[in-house]
This record gives structure tokens, sequence and C-alpha cells, in this order.
């Protein structure tokens, strides 16, 4: 089946990515397995905003609706979407816990773990933790950048409190950007 509609949700998952659809009568997950993902040419344009035609096999999974490509070349954004989200100071990023967010600054470490790593990201109002799980992270551009010291990035993805600490967790792998 062929379905249509604008991206207005996106989340991952250990072996792929999912994408909320909406063309105003209805929701529907696209359900991009990794390797599906890495095949598809619109992966860039594929976030928030976009309007996407993807074919695949219809299923449900927990209750909810999905079509599942069975390669890149299913999944075409016709208008493209964005890592866009509200810029705010890191210093600031407590009051948006749950929200989605866009924060610029500079590397100021970087600490591994078995599943991602935290990077933390510093601006004129503080540092904050952001958790990039490794299956996004072996997907950014350019990410060795990340382990370098001083390397600007725009971040987007959502605050959460893990263990008592704010961080931010971005979804996409086109939610990371090195700047230049």
């Amino acid at each position: 089946m062929t379905v249509g509609g604008q991206v207005i949700g996106t989340a991952s998952f250990s072996h792929g990515f999912k994408f909320t659809l909406d063309d105003g009568t209805g929701q529907v997950v696209l359900l991009m397995w990794h390797n599906v993902y890495d095949d598809c040419w619109d992966a860039p344009q594929l976030n928030i905003g976009a309007t996407v035609r993807a074919t695949g096999e219809v299923g449900e999974f927990e209750g909810e609706l999905q079509i599942e490509p069975g390669f890149g070349g299913d999944v075409q954004v016709t208008a493209p979407g964005g890592p866009f989200a509200p810029g705010r100071e890191i210093g600031s990023l407590s009051a948006y816990v749950g929200q989605r967010v866009m924060i610029e600054g500079y590397v100021v470490r970087t600490a591994g773990s078995g599943s991602g790593v935290t990077v933390f990201v510093g601006d004129d109002t503080g540092d904050i933790g952001v958790y990039i799980w490794n299956n996004i992270l072996e997907r950014i551009s350019e990410n060795t950048g990340l382990g370098t010291d001083g390397t600007p990035v725009r971040v987007v993805g959502v605050v959460q409190e893990y263990r008592s600490n704010l961080q931010v967790v971005p979804v996409l792998p086109y939610d990371v950007v090195i700047l230049h």
C-alpha cells in the first residue's frame, strides 16, 4: 500500500526509526529498519514537517497502525522537513523538560557508555549532556568531531531528566550537526 502525509512525530528504537505521518484524516507510523533508512536517498530531509510518500506492507504493532517499506527507495520526501525546534539557552532548559528544543554550543567533553555516548555541550549559560544512542551516533555525518573539545554543534532533541540530571536526547542522526 502507498500512503502519504506530513511527519508530525519522530522516534528511534534499537533497530530503526519511526515517523508519525498525518494526512488530515488519520495517522500511521512509517517504520524504517536501519537498513531501509540507510538506503533512503531522502533521509536527510525526512524529519518533522516533511511531506512523505511511502509504499510498504501495512501492519499493526501494539495497537498502532504502521507501514513498513521494503527498501529506501520506497520512501520519498516530496517536501523537506528538518530538525526544527525552538532555540533555547542551555541554562534555561530546566523549564523545558519533555519538550523538543534546539541548542547550539561547543563540545566540552565526551563520556562513553555501552549503548551510547554523552557529549557535554556548553554555551555562555552552562553545559548539558547530550545523550546519543549508538544507532544514531554511527549515522551522524562527521561524528568524529563530537569527540573533539571545542567543536561547534547544533542539537535538536528532547529535554529529559536522567538520574537527577538534565540531558538532551536527539532522535535522528540529522538532529545533530557539526557546525563549521
